[in-house]
């Protein structure tokens, strides 16, 4: 019998994945703001229409769909920064939607909390100190300016996911079709 290596454990230490303990942040905070707003029954004339039991079970499920819509956004937001880096050409620039549905979560704290989670991941990734230094450090007059326009982007992206997420449950509620699947993303594996 040949002798084969057992690629399975060089496999598993050569995947290293993309920080993402700010998602930490995003599940905490978004969660808290977004069920402040939908407590009192805001929804209460809605959910009977759906397949839920009670108000609460459909409440804890639109908020766990908009947590989930502003990870995959701040997902989206990161994989601009991640193509940036490919194709080592400028950042991109943070576009928020035209359009901010209620409820409006985005309170300047909770973008902060989110912008220093992120700033406290980044700030420490050698890809992203190898970045400034390789094609960055003319565009930014220092590695923390560089790491927080990444963090801006990734803000801006959560925003945009939230309510591209609410879009989708709006649209669902308005033509009194099921709520529609919310799924996260896997962890981001670095791919250099």
């Amino acid at each position: 019998m040949h002798f084969l290596p057992d690629t399975e454990e060089a496999d598993a230490v050569a995947e290293r994945y993309w920080p993402d303990s700010f998602k930490q942040v995003i599940q905490k905070d978004v969660r808290q703001a977004i069920g402040i707003k939908l407590n009192g029954g805001k929804l209460r004339h809605i959910y009977r229409n759906q397949d839920f039991p009670d108000l609460e079970q459909f409440t804890v499920r639109i908020a766990d769909m908009v947590v989930v819509g502003a990870e995959n956004g701040a997902d989206e937001g990161f994989d601009g920064i991640y193509r940036a880096f490919l194709t080592e050409s400028p950042l991109p620039e943070a576009r928020r939607h035209a359009r901010y549905l209620w409820p409006r979560l985005f309170s300047p704290r909770l973008r902060k909390g989110i912008h220093q989670a992120v700033v406290a991941d980044y700030s420490r990734d050698d890809t992203f100190q190898y970045a400034y230094k390789a094609g960055y450090s003319g565009d930014y007059g220092s590695f923390e300016e560089f790491v927080n326009a990444a963090a801006r982007l990734v803000v801006v992206g959560a925003m945009n996911g939230v309510d591209n997420m609410l879009a989708q449950i709006y649209r669902s509620l308005a033509n009194n079709h099921p709520l529609p699947p919310a799924r996260r993303r896997p962890r981001r594996l670095k791919g250099w």
